[in-house]
């Protein structure tokens, strides 16, 4: 997003410094970046003639609570509970004209989620499915699981926070099987035995648009139902 950003291509050719939030160490990180990239960088500028003001980053650490009020956008951060070991992890509550988008981040159950999105007309959550055979063979899978929230837990968060719809995104899926696809139906059903409203299943390029109602859309334009 940031280099690819900046080539000179219809879709990218950014005259200006790429502005980034989020934790602490997002400066450090932005900082790094730069250095790691300075012989792409040196040879762009060279010999694309790409504005060096296109590649800096204007970076901004964090902390809990408003982080940005601009033409009316509202972003606050919030914390979640993504482990003892990964420390600070937020969320996001995005408002706008009276309406409000709450974006979980990676997250254990954590009620601070729900107590954000109460009466939220989109709450994007993070889910986990790990095979049990896959974390009995591979340990480790355990301990990824146990940074994130199982479909019952999300929707324990999801009926405590009554959003308008709930979308599932950053679906974590892990089988013994070869890469497939998630497991739609055994994700739904886990979900519906804490949450009986609306809800949507992720997938890349979907875009919603938030009025009266909130209404889903595939990346060919064409409405999705919400899940019954």
């Amino acid at each position: 997003m940031w280099l690819s950003g900046w080539i000179g291509t219809p879709w990218a050719s950014r005259k200006t410094p790429m502005v980034v939030y989020g934790p602490d160490g997002t400066v450090a990180m932005t900082e790094n970046l730069a250095k790691a990239f300075s012989e792409d960088i040196r040879i762009r500028e060279d010999d694309e003639h790409l504005p060096p003001a296109g590649v800096a980053f204007d970076a901004k650490d964090i902390t809990p609570g408003p982080v940005y009020d601009r033409n009316g956008v509202k972003v606050t951060a919030i914390e979640v509970n993504h482990g003892e070991k990964i420390k600070p992890a937020f969320g996001y509550v995005i408002e706008y004209d009276g309406k409000k988008v709450v974006l979980s981040g990676d997250t254990k159950y954590d009620e601070r989620v729900a107590t954000a999105a109460k009466g939220a007309d989109l709450l994007v959550h993070e889910v986990a499915v790990i095979e049990p055979d896959l974390a009995k063979k591979y340990p480790s899978y355990r301990d990824i699981e146990a940074h994130h929230s199982s479909p019952e837990e999300a929707g324990r968060i999801f009926t405590l926070a009554k959003p308008k719809l709930a979308v599932y995104s950053h679906i974590v899926f892990a089988t013994l099987k070869p890469v497939q696809d998630v497991p739609e139906d055994a994700l739904l059903q886990r979900t519906r035995s804490t949450y009986a409203g609306p809800l949507v299943i992720g997938h890349d390029l979907m875009s919603f648009v938030i009025d009266d109602h909130v209404s889903a859309f595939g990346p060919d334009g064409k409405p999705i139902e919400p899940l019954k």
